[in-house]
C-alpha cells in the first residue's frame, strides 16, 4: 500500500516560482492523497480482518462437526458392540440359572422319594448328572461373554458381572456337594436338608437374572460409561455358601 505511485501530474515538491495560492493548492491536495492512502490502508486491513475473522468461525464450525460426528460415530459403535455382546450374556446368565434351577429341582426330588417313601430315585439324580454336562457347557459359554460384555462396559458393572459370575460357581459347588451327600448312607440327612434350602435360595437365582438384564439396559442408557445406578444385590460367596448347605458342611 505504502508504495501506491502518484499520478504523473501530481505536485509533490513546491516550486519557488509558485503564487502563494499554487503553494496551498498543491498543499491541501497531498494532504488528501495522504489521507485518501490511509484510508485506502485501513479499508483493506478491515477486509483482510473480516476475511480472517469468517475462515477462523467456518474452520471452527467445520472442526466442531466433525468432532460431533467422530462423537456420534463412536457412541454408535460403542452402543453396537453392547447391544452383541450383551445379548449373548444375557442368552448365557439366563441358560445357567436355568439348568442351575432343573438341577435343584432333580436333587429336590430324589431327596423327598427317599424322606418320604424310603425310595432311591435313579432317574432323578440321573437327569441331574447329565443337566451338569450341559451347565458346564454354558459356565464356559459365560465365561467368555461375560468377559466380552465387560471389556465394553463400567468398571462397576464389571464388579456385578464378577459377583454375579462367583454366584454360579457357588452354586454349582453347592449341588455337587448336596449330590454326593445324597449318596452317602450317612449324609442322606443333610443332602436332604440342603436341597430344602436350595429350593428356599431359587428367588435369588431369578432375581440375579433379573439384574444382569438390568446392568445391560443401564450399560446401553449410558453407552458402557456408568452401571453405577442398578444395586448389585448379589450375595458374596461365604453368605450365599451357608444358605445352600448346612451349618455344619458350611463351617
Amino acid at each position: 500500500m505504502s508504495d501506491t505511485p502518484l499520478p504523473p501530474d501530481f505536485p509533490t515538491e513546491d516550486s519557488s516560482s509558485d503564487s502563494p495560492s499554487e503553494l496551498v493548492e498543491k498543499r491541501t491536495w497531498r494532504r488528501v492523497f495522504k489521507f485518501l492512502k490511509w484510508d485506502l490502508i485501513v479499508s483493506n486491513s478491515v477486509a483482510v480482518l473480516t476475511t480472517s475473522i469468517v475462515a477462523i468461525t467456518a474452520m471452527y464450525a467445520t472442526l466442531s462437526t466433525t468432532d460431533k460426528n467422530l462423537e456420534e460415530s463412536r457412541r454408535g459403535a460403542r452402543v453396537s458392540a453392547l447391544v452383541d455382546e450383551w445379548s449373548v450374556t444375557i442368552a448365557d446368565a439366563a441358560a445357567a440359572i436355568e439348568l442351575l434351577d432343573q438341577r435343584a429341582n432333580d436333587l429336590w426330588a430324589f431327596g423327598a422319594a427317599y424322606e418320604q417313601q424310603g425310595v432311591i430315585l435313579n432317574e432323578a439324580m440321573e437327569n441331574e448328572t447329565a443337566k451338569e454336562k450341559e451347565y458346564l457347557k454354558v459356565r464356559q459359554n459365560i465365561a467368555f461373554s461375560s468377559a466380552k460384555a465387560g471389556l465394553v462396559s463400567s468398571t462397576v458393572t464389571n464388579k456385578c458381572l464378577d459377583k454375579f459370575v462367583t454366584m454360579l460357581d457357588t452354586w454349582q459347588n453347592a449341588l455337587n456337594w448336596t449330590r454326593s451327600t445324597l449318596l452317602l448312607e450317612d449324609g442322606v440327612q443333610s443332602g436332604i436338608e440342603a436341597v430344602a434350602m436350595q429350593q428356599d435360595g431359587r428367588t435369588a437365582l431369578s432375581n440375579s437374572l433379573t439384574i444382569v438384564r438390568e446392568l445391560a439396559r443401564t450399560e446401553l442408557d449410558t453407552a458402557g460409561t456408568d452401571g453405577s445406578s442398578v444395586k448389585c444385590n448379589i450375595p458374596d460367596e461365604e453368605s450365599l455358601w451357608k444358605k445352600l448347605v448346612p451349618e455344619d458342611a458350611a463351617s
